[in-house]
């Protein structure tokens, strides 16, 4: 499968996973300014394009897969081109800065055919689907409660290496590590449909340090959203932090037979999965894991976990009726 990559920073990292992906090959990269770090990713790749030109790397005929990593506010053209055309899409999260661009996105996948995949990378996590699938199986009982916490380290301290992740339309934490816990809470629980109760969102700073001076904050640093789910008593919190010193995520399940726990290093992906039943506690150990999503889209794969557009279009749902109700952004 032919792959053009679009965006150099976190397309470094699908750059890495497609490499280790048996079946494809990077026939492309295309960067806005960084045309060293294109040249870099391409050069794993004997024959791959470099091109400040986006589109016209979507209109080759040879591309199977277009990846797109880059800001929620310039995903829409190049994700709409690919998908008229009728090409397969992996795009990282969020899928758009506003609802209504996500929608539309959706609606065309929906339109075209084309296999239209959101990067949510925590489903392919090896504990998280243990987890998920001794929930499902009945091990913890009916469950009633769902607490997801996901940290971040990389807005530590009061500089900043990417202005625009500070803008309006970045989204801050709630739309960009939100988006995955509130997928986390659909997909674990096999629950589609969840309800903003409350939410509450700070920005740690109004201004930060930038590489060419201080770049104005118009987002949140830590933000926390309670759900419940559509015509059921189960209950859910998440919470996300981008200026934590570790990279973690925990999930706890608390069913009406016990709790299942679940603590993942973010670091190198290894977690510990524990089952507690009155006075007996199990636990199980998973290895590192790079949470790559592309061995779950070779032809001919099972595609379990792997999210969609909908999927996407659900979670910044969410997150966006969060924001509509949550507590003001204070400065520091």
């Amino acid at each position: 499968m032919n792959a053009a990559l679009i965006g150099t920073r976190r397309g470094a990292v699908h750059a890495r996973w497609l490499t280790a992906a048996p079946g494809f090959t990077v026939v492309g990269v295309a960067h806005d300014r960084d045309e060293r770090t294109a040249a870099a990713l391409a050069a794993r790749h004997p024959g791959a394009q470099v091109t400040s030109d986006a589109l016209s790397l979507v209109k080759r005929q040879d591309v199977d897969l277009v990846v797109v990593a880059v800001p929620p506010t310039a995903c829409e053209e190049v994700v709409a081109l690919a998908l008229r055309r009728g090409v397969r899409v992996v795009c990282e999260m969020p899928l758009a800065a506003d609802r209504d661009t996500a929608l539309r996105l959706a609606e065309l996948a929906a339109e075209s055919g084309a296999p239209a995949h959101a990067s949510f990378q925590w489903r392919c996590n090896e504990a998280l689907r243990q987890a998920r699938s001794r929930v499902l199986g009945g091990e913890v009982g009916e469950v009633v409660a769902v607490d997801i916490t996901l940290y971040d380290d990389s807005h530590l301290g009061p500089g900043t290496r990417w202005p625009w992740r500070q803008r309006a339309g970045a989204g801050g934490a709630l739309l960009e590590l939100g988006t995955h816990a509130l997928d986390l809470v659909r997909w674990t629980t096999a629950v589609p449909v969840w309800d903003v109760g409350s939410a509450w969102t700070h920005r740690l700073h109004d201004t930060r340090r930038g590489p060419h001076g201080p770049v104005p904050v118009e987002v949140d640093d830590v933000a926390q959203v309670e759900l419940r789910a559509y015509a059921r008593d189960t209950r859910a919190r998440v919470m996300v932090s981008r200026v934590d010193p570790e990279r973690r995520l925990t999930a706890v399940f608390t069913g009406s037979r016990g709790v299942l726990e679940v603590r993942v290093d973010g670091a190198d992906g290894s977690g510990v999965v524990t089952l507690r039943t009155g006075s007996r506690s199990v636990s199980r150990v998973t290895g590192p894991d790079d949470m790559n999503p592309y061995p779950r889209l070779v032809p001919d794969t099972a595609l379990d976990g792997v999210a969609t557009f909908d999927d996407a279009l659900a979670a910044l749902t969410s997150a966006h009726a969060a924001l509509a109700v949550a507590a003001p952004v204070s400065g520091a």
